[in-house]
């Protein structure tokens, strides 16, 4: 740009020939063209610019024709901005923006440009006058579309934080201060304001379970923490109980400096709550062990309905009948146990089904007697799968298993604790010597649960004349 400036024509513009320059503007030329930082100086009542060599890529394809043009003319696309600026300054007002926005034509297009700058007014040494304007300038257009697009990143980034599915959270400093939690996460703690928070204070009831413990070592050491199905007990709601629920989590520590090399400064925290996965896991593990249970008895139950067929049948028909007839009997029973029932049940009609299959005809070897009494469809669904336990037991080793073996069943009206109740009794006689079990197998779990949902209180004699068992449950309106 020296060398243009020495070249450029000056004697044909207001400025006249640099050997008639006042000193002033020749001092300011000889510091813009020494300087690598992008400057200008526009000169005279024309305003007509110089500039250096680190100001010409900012003019873009108006460069080298901007030189020695009036500024009005160089920069008109926007002269409707920087006009006022570049007359405050010939009115002796310097002015400095940090960043200010222009729509600017460089290459033939419009584009989006942003510069931080100083107008400085020149005055004449001895009028005082203002003979022109000196500026230092900095084009900031990459460093703010930049920042623009980081700031969109991190929105983006925020936004998929508070969507994500896991219950995540960012932990600031040795204190574990809440920085950012999502919405998940706030559900799992009963939405407390924890934003701005030590967790310790945030979350009082998780100090004494070794949490916070847990997260100083991970913050000190930098090493990450993984738990799975860990039981913690959260406080849900502002004056709930603490509940306990079983997590899935990770603790990481954020690292500072270079490739995330420096030391810790916070804990990136994700969780998911997997206590109703766990509890449907168990739930599945106990219909495995009961569909096994059930298998093996309904083989035991398939042989004794063939030996008491054949040892009662009076010819190889007959036989087959009986065996037909009772099959289906065990059928029928299985599918009322399987479907399950919406609608209410007679305990009456439960018993019955449930016997049917080990009943040789009316009270021949079972008698019931009971009020007519209903129960909803899921303890009808327990007392049948007690009923049959009992029924198959007894066709195993007790009373069913000889010839003469009677069972009495028989329900009624009882109180437990001062609340209405449904006693149901089951005994067997005339049957053989019983014992104990040695082990403690399913269908012991089954019988002494009692029924599902309800409270029951079970209870199991093996006397010396036949097994008794007794089921006390209290009545609920809605279910029985």
């Amino acid at each position: 740009m020296g060398a243009r400036i020495r070249a450029f024509d000056w004697a044909s513009t207001a400025l006249g020939a640099p050997e008639s320059w006042p000193e002033t503007l020749r001092t300011l030329v000889q510091v813009m063209l020494a300087a690598r930082q992008p400057m200008f100086i526009a000169w005279g009542p024309e305003r007509r610019m110089l500039y250096n060599d680190g100001y010409a890529p900012l003019c873009g394809n108006k460069h080298p024709w901007a030189l020695g043009r009036p500024f009005d003319e160089v920069w008109a696309d926007i002269i409707g901005d920087v006009g006022p600026i570049m007359d405050a300054a010939y009115a002796g007002i310097p002015t400095y923006m940090d960043d200010i926005q222009f729509v600017m034509r460089r290459f033939g297009h419009d584009e989006e440009t942003h510069f931080s700058f100083g107008y400085t007014p020149v005055k004449d040494e001895r009028t005082g006058a203002v003979q022109g304007m000196f500026c230092t300038c900095l084009e900031t257009t990459a460093e703010v579309l930049l920042s623009r697009e980081r700031e969109r990143e991190i929105l983006r980034l925020r936004e998929l934080f508070r969507q994500t599915p896991s219950a995540t959270a960012v932990l600031n400093g040795p204190d574990h201060v809440f920085e950012i939690a999502n919405a998940a996460y706030l559900a799992l703690i009963g939405d407390r304001p924890i934003i701005g928070k030590p967790v310790a204070v945030a979350l009082p009831e998780i100090v004494d379970q070794g949490f916070v413990t847990t997260l100083d070592t991970v913050y000190r050491t930098g090493e990450t923490y993984v738990g799975q199905s860990v039981p913690v007990r959260l406080r849900r709601a502002p004056d709930a109980a603490l509940e306990t629920r079983l997590l899935d989590f990770v603790y990481q520590p954020i690292r500072g400096g270079g490739g995330g090399a420096g030391p810790v400064y916070g804990i990136f925290v994700q969780a998911t709550d997997v206590t109703e996965q766990r509890q449907a896991e168990q739930m599945q593990t106990l219909l495995n062990q009961e569909l096994s249970h059930r298998m093996k008895n309904q083989i035991a139950v398939v042989q004794s309905i063939v030996l008491q067929s054949l040892r009662g049948a009076t010819g190889l028909e007959d036989a087959r009948s009986k065996i037909t007839s009772r099959l289906g009997v065990l059928a029928r029973a299985h599918d009322m146990l399987l479907t399950g029932r919406s609608e209410r049940a007679r305990i009456a009609d439960i018993v019955a089904s449930s016997i049917s299959l080990h009943e040789e005809g009316p009270g021949r070897r079972f008698t019931i007697a009971g009020p007519d009494m209903e129960f909803g469809a899921q303890a009808a669904m327990s007392l049948a799968l007690i009923v049959q336990e009992l029924s198959t037991n007894a066709a195993k080793y007790g009373a069913l298993s000889v010839p003469d073996g009677q069972v009495h069943v028989t329900w009624g009206d009882a109180e437990i604790d001062g609340q209405s109740a449904i006693v149901f009794r089951w005994r067997e006689i005339d049957g053989p010597p019983v014992a104990p079990p040695t082990a403690r197998g399913f269908g012991s779990r089954l019988l002494m649960g009692g029924i599902s949902g309800a409270v029951s209180h079970p209870t199991m004699d093996f006397a010396s004349d036949g097994l008794r068992y007794e089921l006390r449950v209290v009545v609920n309106p809605t279910e029985t």
